[in-house]
């Protein structure tokens, strides 16, 4: 009922009310007048009354008592409409302070956050903070914006070999124990100046420390593999500069646009570790400068740079002789290198490729790789101080393709590796801070290949499997037998063929998520070339299998 009919009720019912009374008035005066003389008569003939007399209203016609029931029932109505117009009233009365109380307060809002933004763009030191798949810290006018996240992945390994004949491996048949089943990572990211303008910095914690692939470590020429017990080594160090929304060039320290098993970041991998295929294969980091085109179903990058890191033959022996990781300008050791990646997809979004997993209910999609790289090394180039040296160059080419099929709640990846490197000069890791001892290896054919379905049986739980071969040949193998490499092992070895099963289970998607696989070799034992401490697989002779459980956090 709106506030006009209200009003048209009260004023009815108040001029009925005036009415009523002005009636009752009248009615009360005409009794009054008409009705003393008969009054008066009654009571003069008290004494003697007259039985045939009946008292009447002179010209009325109606009787005393049926005037009195009038008068009451005109009271009773009265009464009855004093009460609704009492009602009527009040009714208004509080539907206007509402009204106006609502006003008062809604102008007292505006004025509050008309003057709370006019006092907050006079300051320039507001900041917006917040979680959004990670911590940030940005300008309001949204020109810088700091990520800040990382995960840890605490695991437990254990590894079984059968005793090997050979005493120069590690012969202990058990092996196990808590650790990290891969990288712990801080990671620093967001843009500057403008969106346009991105950057990365990111570092890892190595919490345990390679195992020696002699019997005894501490014994001379023991090759220990790996990083240090906590040591902090940095990985990503680079700025990305968006000319448009398809054109961008990053210049620093990143991963090569090369395998894409090494391009998926750690913590969004299959299974415990990488493939030790990708990892020989897989190019790893470098430092230069990078172009990239992505459009709505091809990508192209473009990279020139110091190299590639060289672990086609392990992570023992440099075939190539570049290990630009974390290296200084001028002990760069390649002299030329390009690598470049093409990339097409039919269907499906770039997002759903960042990982090898394809949940339920995610739109299928399809994803082909192809890549190359090529490179010329001198490896002893920073031990030279003239240009009069005859310096030997070693050569490396390689190429790789691989491709993801998804198929929301399953999924296939598969990647197959080709390296060619003639080999003039080659030298042990530990070596690296001396010059190579001029051993020539000739003409390097190494190639592999994964194969890694996975399937959902629950929304929160995932089943995979992964196979992986590598193998290598050496025109000049028999100079890795010589004493003076002290490489036992190495030209002696059989092929890598590993299969390994797992289970994934999504807690909270990536963020929280468990991992436990089952790796066993097939045919021939991890040989020298193959060994992966970090990701428990240690050399053997003979059969070997390896057991991990991880829990990821990312942050």
């Amino acid at each position: 009922m709106n506030k006009a009919t209200h009003q048209s009720m009260l004023w009815t019912a108040s001029k009925w009310h005036s009415k009523q009374s002005q009636l009752c008035g009248v009615v009360a005066l005409f009794i009054g007048t008409i009705a003393a003389p008969s009054l008066a008569i009654a009571s003069d003939e008290l004494g003697q009354p007259d039985q045939t007399t009946t008292t009447t209203v002179s010209g009325g016609g109606a009787t005393l008592e049926a005037l009195l029931q009038r008068i009451d029932s005109l009271e009773r109505k009265n009464k009855s409409l004093d009460t609704q117009v009492a009602d009527l009233k009040a009714l208004e009365g509080e539907k206007w302070l509402s009204e106006e109380r609502a006003g008062q307060i809604r102008s007292v809002v505006e004025d509050v956050l008309a003057d709370s933004e006019s006092r907050a763009s006079l300051r320039q030191d507001t900041m917006t903070a917040g979680w959004n798949n990670g911590f940030f810290l940005a300008s309001p006018d949204g020109r810088f914006k700091l990520e800040v996240g990382g995960f840890i992945q605490p695991a437990f390994m254990w590894s079984s070999i059968n005793p090997p004949e050979s005493d120069q491996l590690d012969q202990l048949p058990n092996r196990y124990g808590f650790g990290s089943g891969g990288f712990n990572e801080l990671i620093f990211k967001g843009h500057v100046f403008s969106p346009a303008i991105q950057f990365m910095v990111k570092t890892n914690f190595v919490f345990n420390q390679a195992i020696s692939i002699e019997r005894n470590v501490g014994e001379p020429n023991s090759q220990v593999q790996g990083s240090d017990s906590g040591n902090l080594n940095l990985l990503d160090a680079w700025v990305r500069i968006n000319f448009s929304d398809n054109w961008s060039m990053r210049v620093g320290q990143y991963r090569l646009p090369y395998a894409r098993e090494q391009l998926v970041v750690d913590q969004y991998q299959m299974g415990v570790s990488r493939s030790i295929v990708s990892r020989n294969y897989g190019l790893w980091y470098s430092q230069g400068i990078e172009f990239q085109f992505q459009g709505d179903d091809t990508r192209w990058n473009l990279s020139v740079d110091n190299g590639a890191t060289d672990n086609v033959l392990g992570e023992n022996l440099k075939v190539a002789g570049s290990e630009p990781l974390n290296n200084p300008w001028y002990s760069q050791q390649s002299s030329f290198s390009v690598n470049s990646r093409m990339e097409w997809k039919p269907f499906g979004a770039w997002n759903d490729f960042n990982s090898f997993t394809s949940p339920m209910g995610e739109q299928a999609g399809l994803l082909l790789g192809l890549a190359f790289h090529t490179q010329t090394t001198q490896p002893n180039y920073q031990y030279e101080t003239t240009a009069t040296t005859t310096q030997e160059k070693n050569n490396w080419s390689s190429a790789t393709i691989d491709g993801q099929w998804n198929f929301g709640g399953a999924s296939i990846f598969a990647s197959a590796f080709y390296n060619y490197i003639y080999s003039n000069q080659i030298y042990p890791a530990d070596d690296l801070g001396q010059p190579p001892g001029g051993a020539r290896l000739g003409a390097v054919n190494a190639y592999g290949f994964t194969f890694q379905p996975a399937i959902y049986v629950d929304p929160k739980v995932e089943v995979f499997s992964r196979y992986e071969y590598a193998n290598w040949s050496a025109s000049d193998s028999e100079v890795l037998s010589t004493a003076s490499l002290n490489l036992p092992g190495l030209g002696q070895q059989g092929p890598l063929s590993i299969l390994t099963v797992g289970v994934n289970w999504y807690l909270d998607g990536q963020d929280l998520k468990w991992t436990t696989d089952v790796g066993t070799t097939i045919g021939s034992p991890v040989g020298a070339s193959y060994i992966d401490t970090l990701a428990g697989w240690r050399g053997s002779a003979e059969g070997e299998m390896v057991f991990r459980t991880r829990l990821q956090l990312i942050f």
